[in-house]
């Protein structure tokens, strides 16, 4: 695996360059000028915490910072030398970042640490969720007699916990043990609500191939060794399969030497590793993939190649509220979800065009959701009044400028009891 110190020198590349030869609450940066604050109470379940925020909401719309959030495909930076600044930090976060990746052969623990720290309180500021993952510094690149986690493995991934992250990749190897091992791990650490990816360089056989995708939460396929790197096809595959069992899927940016063929097997998302890490403009580099994804998504709209099964009356919900905004026009599907299941069926499905807000009460999931294709999601504490959470979520949509009043929009609900699985639908206008 070609990792890079944090030291190391790297000839520089653009994002536009490594695409033609190879990748708490939140609020829309400038989005307001003059804000009028609201206070609300927050809840993190896994930490069992709450805090207060305030909410800013204002008339000025930033229609640049707008676009980056209309994207389907999130994109995932890799934090390093280029991105240990804080001004960085928020510039990227600000220009369309979804998930700040850390690995410990890129960055220090230290400065690690400080810049957890500085994405947590940009994302307060900014209103905006948004996801960390952390991966082991060995990564992909397992030879086939070692262990499945090593000592330095188990290292990281300890020290991921301390950071709080909300994702935790190992290699999945041959067999995928370390994912199971990992998940073993997590299980006696009461950390369950922490997902599991497995980083997979060659696709497995096909049995291997599909009992890792069932123990893992989704699967990143990394572009670090060119030297073996998957055929494309293959990629296409591991991709919609992971569509199928409704878990994200992510292409490394050195998989990415035909962006069109990349983004027709629609990826939840797309890892940046040198560009952000260690590149000389990490800003410009999210940029230009934010333009680059975004023009690819708007020539034409597709369904999904495998989308996932609707077998369940709830999916049946979801696939019927998506088929609906398509055949309306609606301009977004609003979710209010406190599992976030509906929200995870309809990001299968792959929505086009319409945008899909995703309100919960949990920040921990919204942070979650972030690295899901399409999915926008908003913390918003919950009335015990369904109406009243209704009324509190439109309020948002309009005064943040996501969506004007009158818009059309498909609304999905979760059952307030969180025993039953019943979601329902109806088709309304902002108000």
């Amino acid at each position: 695996m070609m990792m890079n110190q944090p030291n190391a020198t790297v000839e520089p590349r653009s994002a536009v360059r490594t695409l033609a030869n190879s990748h708490s609450t939140a609020t829309i940066p400038g989005a307001w000028q003059t804000p009028s604050p609201i206070r609300t109470e927050v809840t993190d379940e896994l930490e069992n915490t709450k805090t207060t925020t305030t909410l800013l909401f204002n008339d000025q719309p930033d229609q640049t910072a707008l676009s980056t959030l209309s994207r389907k495909t999130k994109i995932i930076a890799t934090l390093g030398p280029a991105t240990e600044n804080s001004d960085v930090l928020r510039s990227v976060l600000e220009a369309g970042v979804s998930v700040f990746r850390v690995n410990l052969a890129c960055i220090t623990r230290e400065a690690a640490l400080k810049a957890v720290y500085a994405i947590r309180s940009t994302s307060t500021e900014l209103q905006r969720p948004v996801s960390l993952l952390l991966d082991t510094r060995v990564g992909c690149a397992r030879v086939s007699d070692a262990p499945a986690l090593t000592e330095e493995d188990w290292a990281d991934l300890r020290f991921g916990l301390e950071c709080g992250v909300d994702w935790l990749a190992v290699s999945a190897g041959r067999d995928g043990q370390a994912v199971r091992e990992l998940r073993t791990f997590l299980a006696e650490q009461k950390k369950n609500t922490i997902g599991v990816l497995a980083c997979i360089e060659r696709p497995p056989a096909q049995a291997a191939l599909d009992q890792i995708i069932q123990d893992a939460d989704g699967i990143i396929l990394t572009g670090e060794n060119p030297a073996s790197a998957c055929p494309g096809a293959e990629n296409f595959l591991v991709v919609q399969k992971c569509v199928s069992a409704r878990k994200p899927a992510i292409l490394a940016a050195g998989l990415t030497a035909d962006l069109s063929a990349a983004m027709s097997a629609q990826p939840d998302a797309l890892l940046l590793t040198e560009e952000t890490s260690v590149g000389p403009s990490p800003l410009q580099s999210v940029q230009a993939f934010d333009r680059l994804i975004r023009e690819e998504e708007s020539k034409d709209l597709r369904e999904p190649a495998n989308p996932a099964a609707v077998a369940t009356e709830p999916d049946q919900s979801v696939a019927a509220a998506v088929r609906q905004a398509g055949e309306t026009q609606a301009e977004a599907v609003v979710i209010i979800t406190r599992s976030g299941q509906s929200a995870i069926a309809c990001a299968a499905l792959r929505p086009q065009p319409a945008r899909v807000f995703v309100f919960t009460p949990d920040a921990r999931l919204a942070r979650r959701l972030r690295l899901r294709y399409a999915l926008e999601p908003i913390v918003l504490p919950f009335n015990s009044a369904g109406k009243t959470t209704i009324t509190a979520a439109e309020k948002i949509l309009r005064e943040r400028k996501l969506l004007a009043r009158g818009a059309k929009i498909i609304l999905l609900t979760d059952s307030p009891d969180p025993e039953q699985s019943a979601v329902t639908t109806q088709q309304r206008e902002l108000t």
